[in-house]
């Protein structure tokens, strides 16, 4: 995926830190001028000596695509990036883009979102400029029985992206998967993924991902339940440089779905939240209870059931849990 010519200026700048570039390592100077221009409108602080050159001073607190784009280096995956500063849910129009021809890899950013979802048709809180609210169109080369795989691939890769922010760590035990589509810190829920599928003549997946990344707090009831990466860090993140890692994350991982996937079932038996937990789980009508005994080589959650039978569930919903195993 080839840099714009903003995005590509953007990374030079960047990479001399708060050394001065000249002008012509920049770009042709009408192309330069536009450019700088365009970044300065967006909010970027640029510093210009007639002898020295150019350096970045400041970035603005929002998401710009370019901005991704610029951390980005040479994706296999990962196609084309796109930010919206509103929309109803990024699910949505990333399935509109599919069934119009867009190609895998393209991904959909919202600063806010008015209808955002999680399963089961919850509505998902999308502040804006706090989190990451975004899609990511799949049309993966795999047998249908191996796409359930995609929701445990995505928690993998953000929490594999999220692991390299040293400065930001967040406190013990870390990161946590609540099967099958959340993840978890400190016993609330950071983020939550939702996978859509649509299996016409063209079949593609929509992975949906909601990451409450710089809120410092949460309005009553979602407080006692709901976290973010700077409560849990004390830090904040710059979040153009996060989901910019988490695309790498996806991209560089993407492989491990079909040929690697006990690596993503390994990082998912060390990060299992509900192992050794008293659990309610609902199937369509049905409602298991029980004790999680981990994830089957697929993915599935086995629980031991109170009648001291096992049960696999390959999808459903873990509505009720104990609060400690």
């Amino acid at each position: 995926m080839p840099a714009s010519p903003d995005a590509a200026i953007l990374r030079q700048l960047r990479d001399a830190g708060d050394t001065f570039t000249p002008g012509a390592e920049l770009a042709q100077p009408a192309a330069l001028a536009a450019s700088i221009s365009h970044l300065t409108n967006a909010g970027y602080e640029i510093e210009h000596h007639p002898h020295l050159g150019y350096r970045l001073l400041s970035t603005p607190d929002r998401l710009i695509a370019d901005d991704i784009l610029s951390r980005l280096p040479e994706c296999r995956w990962i196609r084309d990036v796109l930010v919206f500063q509103k929309t109803g849910s990024t699910n949505d129009l990333v399935a509109n883009l599919a069934r119009h021809g867009a190609t895998s890899g393209t991904v959909v950013f919202a600063e806010e979102q008015t209808a955002g979802r999680g399963r089961l048709g919850r509505q998902w809180r999308s502040d804006p400029r706090l989190g990451l609210w975004f899609s990511v169109l799949l049309r993966p080369d795999l047998p249908l029985a191996q796409w359930p795989r995609l929701t445990l691939w995505i928690a993998y890769a953000i929490a594999q992206a999220i692991r390299q922010f040293p400065a930001e760590t967040v406190r013990s035990p870390g990161i946590m998967l609540k099967w099958p589509n959340d993840l978890y810190a400190s016993g609330r829920k950071l983020a939550g993924i939702l996978v859509e599928t649509s299996l016409g003549e063209q079949p593609f997946a929509v992975a949906g991902i909601g990451l409450n990344v710089n809120h410092t707090e949460f309005p009553p009831p979602l407080a006692a339940t709901a976290t973010s990466l700077r409560i849990e860090s004390g830090a904040a993140f710059d979040r153009n440089a996060l989901a910019a890692a988490i695309l790498m994350s996806i991209d560089q991982s993407f492989s491990l779905i079909s040929s690697g996937f006990h690596n993503i079932l390994a990082w998912a038996a060390a990060a299992d939240y509900l192992h050794g937990r008293s659990v309610s789980a609902t199937v369509g009508a049905t409602i298991i209870e029980g004790i999680a005994e981990g994830l089957d080589p697929e993915g599935a959650l086995l629980i031991r059931t109170n009648d001291g039978g096992r049960t696999r569930l390959s999808s459903g919903e873990v509505t009720r849990f104990s609060t400690a195993p």
